[in-house]
């Protein structure tokens, strides 16, 4: 989220978290869809969905594909992954299951274990070699779901993993995000914790905890040295952002680690016109308070 990035939309600047359900499927925009129509499926893929270990050895004995796809592109062992059904998953990986494989929306079995929380079936995937910086068609790790779902012991073991390029914790998804700007918008401490021990995007992640209106996660990354007038990509600080939510508990906050309430976004907008705009009076007051000049407040917005 920094200045070099592209202007957002109007309408996301100042509440872009607000429609965001972090513990829903679709707070990632990646919903991972619960296999319930099974036409068109191979009896492998039923197999490792529905029924026993002993089904599915014997229809690989009898030449079953590992790699036989449904849909949605996933092979048996998404599936097997998907049930949390570790001897399953060892089954397909020792039968020569590809680990890396990726349906249709580039995820791989490791993104599935990552968004479930199967951390057993994930470390037998990466002692297999599934690489924990792949990522989806929207550019998400199973890092990023990891810290956007608070699934801090798998989180600790996916920064641990190797990876090409970048380190995990820098890499970034579509939007410019890392797993600790998913982690400061899900208010997931715990994982923040772990990422902030390197100390990057910080400012970053400051800004989406602001939009998103996690306090505990705003606090955590100011006492961590997130600079508190860092700008998002509109221009606007923390403070701008959570004038816009009404959150004065906030606003005290960033004011008393030195926020300067006379910033202005590229639109001309102080914190005190983003509060005014949106009707949160005690916000308002509060900023006056502090020094924040009632200046330009009747404006079209």
């Amino acid at each position: 989220m920094d200045s070099q990035r592209p202007e957002p939309r109007e309408e996301e600047e100042e509440q872009e978290l607000q429609w965001m359900e972090l513990d829903s499927k679709e707070g990632l925009g990646t919903r991972t869809e619960e296999p319930s129509v099974f036409q068109g499926w191979g009896h492998l893929l039923r197999a490792v969905w529905r029924g026993p270990i002993g089904l599915v050895m014997q229809l690989l004995r009898q030449g079953a594909s590992v790699e036989e796809r449904d849909h949605a592109g996933r092979t048996p062992l998404h599936l097997a992954v998907l049930r949390g059904h570790a001897p399953l998953v060892r089954l397909l990986l020792q039968r020569g299951a590809p680990v890396g494989a990726v349906d249709r929306a580039g995820r791989t079995a490791l993104h599935e274990a990552a968004w479930h929380g199967h951390s057993r079936v994930a470390e037998l995937l990466l002692q297999r070699g599934a690489s924990a910086a792949a990522r989806s068609g929207t550019g998400l790790t199973p890092l990023h779901w990891a810290a956007a779902l608070g699934r801090t012991l798998l989180a600790a073991r996916l920064l641990e993993a190797p990876s090409p390029g970048p380190a995990a914790a820098e890499a970034e998804d579509a939007r410019g995000w890392t797993a600790a700007h998913w982690a400061a918008a899900g208010g997931r401490l715990a994982v923040l914790e772990l990422l902030a021990a390197g100390g990057a995007g910080l400012d970053g992640a400051l800004l989406v905890a602001a939009a998103a209106g996690r306090g505990a996660a705003l606090r955590f990354l100011l006492a961590r040295g997130a600079r508190v007038d860092a700008r998002d990509g509109a221009g606007a600080t923390a403070l701008g952002l959570t004038a816009a939510l009404g959150r004065p508990q906030d606003i005290e906050v960033l004011l008393g680690h030195g926020a300067d309430p006379a910033i202005r976004d590229r639109h001309g907008r102080s914190a005190l016109h983003r509060a005014a705009a949106r009707g949160h009076l005690p916000t308002v007051q509060l900023l006056v308070t502090q020094g924040a000049k009632e200046v330009n407040l009747v404006r079209e917005y």
